[in-house]
């Protein structure tokens, strides 16, 4: 049974329940969904030893679903358990090959050699063990990517800030944010598309507006290994130039960076917000409360890989890396970041944007980055 199916039993389990009124839940046996819940309350809380006995249970009962063996694998990490923690994700990514996250935590976790174990002869090894080092051959094709990034980007999904009625920032020619960064964009999918290692989609083509849920959505749908957001800066300090790369965190990590995540999430306004019926339980949102802060985790440390590539070819002053709580970054189920590349608000770097060569060279920048 994989996630999904976990969420449609514990969803339609709590709906009979609801509706008889019946039987209490303290006198049900405790199934592998509650164990697996359990055991993400515990590793929250840090009690990662705790998690890993719960979870065993939750695995020995049902040792099909890739979930429980994620969060066993999160466990061993906590603990340090490299090895452990390593075998528990091979084992999600067997059970769900698009399991993102545990693939990544593979390729982390196995950068530097794990420990050491007394080989076994082919002969004594059990099938699941044979299906493991099959398993563990195909991971490191998967990740061959030298000491460039931490995983293998192997799909993108390209969102030009804005768009339509929203413009944007304007500059003092009448420059628009929204013009400058679907050409950047562009420009950078086509030349991921024309490389061809990389598979590149676009949240919009033209000059219409895309609801900032709506974006995130689209990374979630074509299940992307990276999420870019691409905006133009601006400030009421006509002096402030230059780029910066943000990534998404509960809390600004200072006034600036709430300054941009405030004017990015103004348009918010215009969005449709959705409403659920009246005692839906939204299981999937549980889970991924969870996941949300790990895949923050990485967008940092892929931003600062990131910056050390882009940056040095650019005549763009180099202001950092920051974060905040930008929505278009917050629904991202994969490692997510956003682009200010440059401030509108200033003369030179307002004349730099005009030009088409120079948004050339920021999407040669990016695609160099990437590829």
């Amino acid at each position: 049974m994989n996630r999904r199916s976990f969420i449609y039993f514990v969803t339609r389990s709590l709906a009979v329940s609801c509706l008889s009124g019946l039987v209490p839940i303290s006198v049900w046996s405790k199934t592998a969904f509650d164990f697996a819940l359990e055991g993400q309350n515990l590793i929250q809380r840090g009690k990662y030893a705790e998690a890993v006995a719960v979870l065993t249970k939750a695995a020995k009962l049902n040792p099909e679903s890739d979930w429980t063996y994620g969060l066993l694998g999160r466990s061993y990490h906590g603990l340090g358990k490299r090895r452990e923690a390593v075998d528990a994700f091979r084992n999600a990514v067997r059970l769900n090959p698009e399991d993102v996250y545990s693939r990544m935590m593979i390729e982390i976790l196995t950068q530097t050699p794990l420990p050491k174990v007394t080989k076994q002869k082919e002969d004594t090894l059990t099938s699941l063990e044979l299906s493991a080092r099959e398993e563990e051959t195909r991971m490191r094709q998967h990740f061959d990517r030298g000491k460039d990034l931490s995983y293998k980007l192997n799909r993108v999904v390209i969102d030009p800030g804005h768009g339509g009625f929203d413009p944007g920032a304007i500059g003092h020619s009448g420059l628009k944010e929204k013009d400058v960064t679907l050409d950047i964009a562009t420009n950078l999918n086509q030349r991921l598309m024309q490389h061809g290692t990389i598979k590149s989609f676009l949240t919009r083509r033209g000059d219409y507006y895309v609801p900032l849920s709506d974006r995130t959505a689209i990374a979630n749908q074509f299940k992307a290994d990276l999420f870019l957001s691409i905006h133009i800066n601006a400030s009421t300090n006509k002096k402030a130039s230059g780029s910066e790369i943000f990534y998404c965190s509960s809390t600004a990590s200072n006034k600036e960076a709430a300054r941009v995540a405030a004017f990015e999430n103004a348009v918010l306004k215009f969005d449709e917000p959705f409403k659920k019926q009246a005692g839906y339980i939204d299981i999937e949102e549980i889970l991924f409360r969870f996941e949300q802060k790990l895949y923050w985790q990485e967008s940092s440390r892929f931003a600062g890989t990131f910056q050390e590539k882009f940056l040095s070819s650019l005549p763009l002053k180099n202001r950092g890396i920051s974060s905040a709580n930008f929505f278009v970054l917050r629904r991202a189920k994969m490692p997510s970041i956003l682009l200010e590349l440059g401030f509108i608000s200033h003369r030179t770097d307002e004349r730099r944007l005009m030009q088409p060569e120079f948004r050339d060279e920021i999407a040669n920048a990016i695609f160099r980055s990437l590829a």
